[in-house]
């Protein structure tokens, strides 16, 4: 067996001692009052948090056409500010405005209806996405391997040979890695989960020309032409 594998059931063995000794005085302690039941005793392992709250990514999309591209700017950069928000994109052409923002997931609605009333709506979609789950298993991990990194630290402060600091220090290493992974991974949920993302685009309105209308006038006849 390597000096590796050593070190590391030496760690295994040192966690599950400091969790045996955690749970020994809970299944030695007696039932209280005569013939009461004997208490069910849970498997050990990992505890899982119950969520408190639902942890939704929601995603809104806008069309729309205007007759006027810069009331839909306007109204973009006044309405995040209000809601508490922010514009993370925004750019115009000639013929359309996109503007991409960030709001608080329950005020996404909100600014759905406020920009709708700018013009006509062509399309208007939401979606979401559920990562509560995912959320607690990543904090679930982050939690086990706090306590792995901890029982690392006491083993490398008893370390004396110098191949055995350097084999405790790699693991140290590899795994704060994996903990800043999983931290950036937990944030990203959480900031994704509270800003919801609003991308809406206008486009404007197209004025026909007087042989565009004239054809226009034609096609219009002609389909009343078919109407009963």
């Amino acid at each position: 067996m390597t000096r590796t594998s050593i070190l590391r059931s030496a760690l295994v063995v040192a966690v599950g001692f400091s969790a045996g000794c955690s749970v020994a005085p809970r299944l030695a302690k007696p039932a209280v009052g005569a013939g009461a039941p004997p208490a069910t005793v849970a498997p050990i392992g990992a505890v899982r948090r119950q969520p408190t709250d639902l942890m939704l990514v929601r995603r809104g999309e806008l069309s729309a056409v205007v007759d006027d591209l810069a009331p839909p700017l306007e109204r973009s950069r006044s309405l995040t500010a209000s809601l508490g928000g922010y514009i993370a994109a925004e750019s115009r052409d000639e013929g359309s405005v996109s503007v991409s923002m960030r709001v608080p997931e329950p005020k996404l609605d909100v600014a759905l209806d406020s920009l709708s009333q700018l013009g006509t709506v062509t399309s208007r979609h939401v979606s979401s996405q559920d990562v509560t789950e995912e959320a607690i298993d990543v904090e679930a991990r982050i939690q086990s391997l706090t306590a792995e990194r901890d029982q690392l630290r006491q083993l490398l402060g008893k370390a004396v040979a110098i191949n055995d600091v350097f084999t405790i220090e790699r693991e140290l290493a590899r795994v704060q890695g994996d903990i800043d992974s999983l931290q950036h991974r937990l944030d990203h949920l959480h900031n994704t989960s509270a800003l919801a993302q609003l991308d809406a685009q206008f486009k404007k309105r197209q004025e026909l020309g007087p042989v565009s209308k004239f054809f226009a006038a034609i096609g219009h006849g002609i389909g009343r032409l078919f109407v009963r």
